[in-house]
C-alpha cells in the first residue's frame, strides 16, 4: 500500500501496453488517469489504485556524456543504464496566464525520484527511496528546452557525419524541420518576446545572467542548425530538394529575426 516503484518496461514497449499489462496483473485496480500526487482520500481508502506515468532517467556518468571522443553508442548506453535517479515534470501556470504568450507564466513542477538500487539490476523494478520536488521558473525551463534540443541536434548530425546513419535522411529532415518550423511560428520567437522584453528585464534584475545564457544557447542553435543544413544538403535525395529549399528559406528568416 502506498508504495512507489520505477519499472523498466520491455524493449520498445509503449506506455499504453505497459499500463494494460499492469492492469491485467491487478484486475481489481482503478487506473488513475492523471500524474498528480494522490491526495489523502486515495492514500487512506480501502480500494486499490494504480497510477502509471513515464519518467526520464538522470544519468550519473555526466563526464562520459560530455566527452567528444566517446562514441555515441557508448553515450546512449550510459543515458539509460546504471541509473538511480529519475525525473518527472508537470507543467502548470502560476499567476495570470498571458493569452498572447503562455511561456511567460509556464512553470514546471519537477519531481526527482531516487531508487533503493540502480536500474537495470537483478530486478526490472525497484522501490523509490526518496522523492524531491522543486519548481522550475519559466526562464529556467526555456534554457533547458533549448539546451536539450541543441544536444539532440548535435548527436543526430554527428551520426550522419560519421556515417552511422546510412542512406535515409528522413530523421534529420524531420528534426531540422521541427526546430526551424517551431522557431519561425513560435518557439524561440516566443521566448524572445517573453524574456528579452525591457519590461521583464526591469522586473527581474536577478535574471540577467540566465537571460544571457538563453541568448547564447539560441545563437548556438542557429550555428548547429547551419551545420545540420550543410549535412542535409550533402545527403538529401533529389525528390526532397523542395523541402531542403523551404528549410533554408525559413532558416534565413529565423536567423535574421534572432539577430534583430
Amino acid at each position: 500500500q502506498n508504495k512507489e516503484y520505477v519499472c523498466r518496461g520491455h524493449d520498445y514497449e509503449r506506455l499504453e501496453a505497459f499500463q494494460q499489462r499492469m492492469l491485467s496483473e491487478f484486475p481489481q485496480a482503478i487506473a488513475m488517469q492523471h500524474p498528480n500526487h494522490p491526495d489523502d482520500s486515495i492514500l487512506q481508502c480501502d480500494a486499490q489504485y494504480l497510477q502509471i506515468y513515464a519518467v526520464t532517467p538522470i544519468p550519473d556518468n555526466i563526464d562520459v556524456l560530455q566527452m567528444d571522443r566517446v562514441p555515441d553508442r557508448i553515450k546512449s548506453f550510459y543515458r539509460v543504464n546504471n541509473i538511480r535517479k529519475f525525473r518527472y515534470d508537470r507543467p502548470f501556470h502560476k499567476g495570470p496566464k498571458d493569452k498572447e504568450n503562455e511561456f511567460k507564466s509556464l512553470w514546471i513542477e519537477r519531481t526527482t525520484l531516487t531508487l533503493t538500487h540502480s536500474l537495470p539490476g537483478i530486478s526490472r523494478w525497484f522501490e523509490v527511496e526518496r522523492r524531491e520536488l522543486v519548481e522550475v521558473s519559466p526562464l529556467e525551463n526555456a534554457i533547458q528546452v533549448v539546451e536539450n534540443k541543441n544536444q539532440e541536434l548535435r548527436t543526430l548530425i554527428s551520426q550522419y557525419q560519421h556515417k552511422q546513419m546510412h542512406g535515409n535522411i528522413n530523421l534529420l529532415s524531420m528534426c531540422l524541420n521541427g526546430v526551424i518550423d517551431a522557431a519561425v511560428n513560435g518557439g524561440i520567437a516566443r521566448y524572445q518576446e517573453a524574456f528579452f522584453d525591457k519590461d521583464y528585464i526591469t522586473k527581474h534584475p536577478g535574471d540577467a545572467e540566465k537571460i544571457t545564457q538563453l541568448k547564447e544557447l539560441m545563437q548556438e542553435q542557429v550555428h548547429v542548425l547551419g551545420v545540420g543544413l550543410a549535412v542535409h544538403e550533402k545527403f538529401v535525395h533529389p525528390e526532397m530538394r523542395p523541402l531542403h529549399k523551404k528549410l533554408i528559406d525559413q532558416f534565413q528568416m529565423m536567423r535574421s529575426s534572432l539577430y534583430h
